[in-house]
């Protein structure tokens, strides 16, 4: 008897477990009761008594979601260690096809666990009993009402939901509205007519609120008409008059005033709410009905085959071109369910179909969906190369699975490169030749794309056209890919800019010849970055130029040493008050720092943020000619100086004798300290110093150094962290450079006891 009475406490605790409100201790129960089966603290019988009581729970109407939930999570358990009975089976089966739609997302998605570990234990037929809800289910919920829609986006608009569903829907209604809410005007004696160019506005009663003074179908309304609009909206939950029992005539829509004022930006407002509807939420049981029918080709395997017809293929087709998101990323999952475990000849129907459509999604805008698609295609591409069908393939499939190796999702970035070891092998470079005409083309209209951080990869991907890929092939299309990276040259976002610049080095490098018609726009441009606000695009600007004088020789040391001795005594005209990231937001939007300006400051406060590229508001991709690029802004002398500084570097291995030449000035420039930013441009001087000392050589170096250290030296004590660890390592170096001896032979006593007083040098004098 306490036997018995032990084992049923430990059914019923488990149980208890597996209905808990918390998720937590619904996962431990399953693990729980998977654990005491496995060391047959529980008897197969036992376990078939405690699966009806499961079991039963689902059909019981007041089983709540969480309960549900626990119960499909402990069927899905107990599906895989083969401990679930037939009838048991059948029950969990209908219950999860009634819960199919289920409201709660979570019990909807385990649903479809439960169906994989379903067919995976009896086959096919589970597909068989479930076919017609779920595909019933997609078709009904493929299109959505957009009354229904929860506006996400309140905050910003600051206008109740019904008011946001007018904006969608109000253009039909407009006029009629307009002559109803005359009528009534007319018609009201307590309404006296508004002076002509004003807002009508009651005296006393309900006040829709408007966009600017007045949006169709929302001015001012009274008596009847706004019972009769008040009739087809629910009043948001928010309105504190809305309370059980609370008469008709009380209740009011609350009264919201908008800061907006154009009514020109209408337009703009109903597109926003209708792109929030399509892409920020779910599409009702869409997307999980879709998950379903993955689940179950996944635990069905290669019998699945046989239905994967032309109607099946046409479903995928559309669906993986849905408004919504979170549609096209679970069709581009069942695809790659479908592509890993259906037969050969369906495998080859599968590609004909939608290998335009993989394309598609490895472009997609939303990178979870760029995954899933990436997904598919390796799915389908390794069994094709093995079938020997892959090539036909390639020429669509290659460039996006090119670009998508430099995409700034790492979850994406990592995989494709994964992906592309896999089916390319060690032939990308001979294919991407053979296929140079479609890349090009892709890369260009990437270049353009509203995604920054698809401009970017492009960039990043031409950079390896001029690098990797056979000169031959890539010759015929350098004036095109010089004109895109030009443009991108003059983009919003300075990472775009700094792939551009960085691209643009490495093709005259590689293509001197065919790049010299476009040599003065790039000039233009690098000047231009060398000056930027962002210190890695100066030093890149730099690169680039130190590439120029690479591939042109005396012509381009002409052109870049002009500039730089006219740019490298700058910082003289440097005012007290220096700035760094002057007239620049404290926030960056995807790495680009705005101005801000007078009344915008104001218009920005409170407004929505995103948390995606995908939804932010788009940046422009270029200016019109070569100076007029929106990114701009003064910059500080010391920052042109700092840029002449980075070139100074660049040169030195290719021009000694200019960089010799103006080692005076730069040791000038850096005694200066009457602005606050002096620091920074110090901190950049002894990054590089060592490298110019290696390229000019120890008795060239010498003969320029000693204006060096007493500046060197204070930088050392001035208590700007990055500035003293910069001056620590290049005091090291020049001691280990020149020989210690030589070194220390040249430091005054004031210098020494700079040393001595200092820890972050390891120099004993």
């Amino acid at each position: 008897l306490p036997a018995m009475s032990e084992r049923e406490t430990l059914m019923k605790g488990i149980i208890e477990q597996i209905k808990a409100p918390q998720l937590i201790r619904r996962q431990k129960g399953v693990r729980e009761l998977k654990k005491r089966i496995d060391a047959k603290d529980i008897s197969s019988q036992e376990v078939q008594v405690l699966a009806s009581k499961l079991t039963s729970l689902l059909d019981s109407d007041e089983s709540s979601w969480q309960v549900k939930h626990g119960v499909f999570l402990a069927a899905e358990g107990l599906l895989k260690i083969h401990m679930l009975g037939n009838k048991e089976r059948k029950s969990v089966m209908n219950a999860a096809l009634e819960n199919l739609e289920h409201k709660e997302y979570r019990v909807r998605l385990v649903i479809g666990s439960v169906l994989q570990a379903l067919a995976a234990e009896d086959g096919i037929s589970v597909y068989n009993n479930c076919k017609e809800v779920i595909l019933k289910s997609i078709d009904k919920n493929f299109t959505r009402d957009p009354s229904m829609v929860k506006i996400e986006n309140k905050g910003k608009f600051l206008l109740p939901v019904a008011n946001l569903l007018d904006l969608v829907e109000c253009e039909e209604k407009s006029k009629a509205d307009k002559e109803v809410a005359k009528e009534e005007v007319k018609s009201d004696p307590t309404v006296s007519a508004p002076p002509s160019g004003l807002p009508a506005t009651p005296p006393t009663g309900a006040v829709l609120p408007s966009l600017g003074g007045g949006l169709p179908g929302l001015g001012r309304i009274g008596g009847k008409a706004l019972k009769k609009r008040l009739e087809h909206h629910r009043l948001p939950k928010h309105n504190k008059e809305n309370k059980p029992g609370a008469s008709k005539a009380a209740v009011k829509k609350p009264s919201v005033t908008t800061r907006v004022s154009k009514p020109a930006e209408l337009t703009r407002w109903k597109a926003e709410l209708r792109e929030q509807m399509h892409d920020t939420e779910g599409w009702k049981s869409l997307e999980t009905s879709f998950n379903a029918l993955k689940c179950i080709i996944t635990g069905t395997k290669g019998a699945f085959s046989r239905f994967v017809d032309d109607n099946f293929l046409a479903l995928l087709e559309v669906a993986s071109m849905h408004t919504n998101r979170f549609v096209r990323e679970i069709t581009y999952h069942t695809t790659a369910a479908i592509a890993q475990n259906c037969d050969i000849k369906t495998l080859e129907n599968l590609a004909n179909r939608t290998c335009t459509l993989l394309a598609k999604g490895l472009s997609d805008n939303w990178s979870q969906v760029r995954y899933a698609s990436s997904i598919a295609t390796r799915n389908l591409m390794v069994r094709a190369i093995k079938a020997g069908f892959a090539e036909k393939y390639l020429g669509i499939l290659l460039p996006p699975m090119c670009i998508n190796r430099y995409y700034v999702a790492q979850g994406v970035r990592i995989y494709s490169h994964e992906t592309w070891r896999m089916v390319m092998g060690e032939r990308g470079p001979e294919l991407v030749a053979k296929y140079i005409d479609k890349v090009v083309k892709f890369y260009v209209s990437q270049a353009k794309a509203d995604n920054h951080a698809v401009r970017e990869a492009a960039c990043a991907c031409i950079t390896e056209l001029a690098l990797k890929v056979e000169k031959k092939a890539v010759s015929p299309h350098v004036t095109v890919l010089l004109d895109t990276l030009i443009e991108c040259f003059k983009d919003d976002s300075w990472p775009v800019r700094d792939a551009a610049c960085n691209a643009c080095g490495d093709f005259i490098t590689a293509f001197p010849e065919e790049s010299k018609p476009t040599m003065k726009k790039l000039y233009v441009l690098w000047f231009d970055h060398l000056k930027d606000s962002i210190p890695t695009v100066r030093e890149d600007a730099a690169v680039a130029l130190g590439k120029a004088v690479t591939a042109y020789g005396e012509e381009g040391e002409k052109v870049v040493s002009a500039h730089l001795k006219k740019a490298l005594p700058a910082v003289k005209e440097q005012q007290k008050d220096s700035k760094r990231l002057a007239n620049m937001e404290n926030v960056t939007q995807f790495g680009v720092a705005r101005r801000v300006t007078g009344k915008e400051s104001l218009a920005n406060s409170d407004a929505q943020m995103y948390s995606c590229g995908s939804l932010a508001p788009k940046m422009k991709r270029r200016g019109a000619g070569c100076m007029d690029h929106s990114f701009q802004r003064p910059a500080e002398p010391w920052e042109v100086t700092d840029g002449a500084v980075y070139l100074l570097r660049e040169l030195s291995d290719k021009s000694p004798n200019v960089v010799s030449s103006l080692m005076h000035t730069l040791s000038e420039m850096i005694e200066l300290r009457h602005y606050g930013h002096h620091v920074y441009l110090k901190q950049t001087v002894w990054k590089v110093v060592p490298v110019i000392a290696k390229n000019l050589g120890k008795r060239p170096f010498k003969r320029v150094m000693e204006p060096l250290l007493p500046v060197l030296f204070d930088t050392l004590v001035c208590n700007h962290r990055l500035a003293m660890h910069a001056a620590a390592e290049c005091i090291e170096f020049l001691d280990k450079y020149l020989g210690h001896v030589i070194f220390t032979g040249r430091l005054t006593s004031d210098m020494k006891d700079k040393l001595r007083r200092n820890n972050l040098v390891r120099i004993q004098v």
